[in-house]
């Protein structure tokens, strides 16, 4: 997580509808922010331990990451404004 760019984690689950939501909402957001944000995701159900690291409890979750720190989590689905409010922070901080 160490990383001069952020960093977003998407954590989800196979079986999760709304998941699949914020997945798509997710994967347009790694294409426009291409080269100033990294994406990840990361199946709950197959990486149990890292997902128990961050206290991940519920899916879909998305952390975002700056220099190795949590700086922000978004729970459940939410509109893809509010995805790139929480990027665009981290961005100018």
């Amino acid at each position: 997580m160490n990383s001069d760019a952020p960093i977003l984690v998407e954590f989800y689950a196979s079986w999760c509808g709304p998941c699949m939501m914020v997945h798509r909402i997710i994967d347009e957001i790694a294409s426009e922010y291409a080269g100033r944000v990294s994406c990840f995701i990361l199946n709950t159900d197959t990486d149990f331990p890292v997902a128990e690291v961050y206290n991940i409890m519920a899916v879909p979750v998305v952390l975002l990451f700056k220099n190795g720190e949590r700086k922000e989590s978004v729970v459940g689905t939410m509109p893809k404004e509010y995805y790139i409010a929480a990027i665009e922070r981290i961005l100018k901080s």
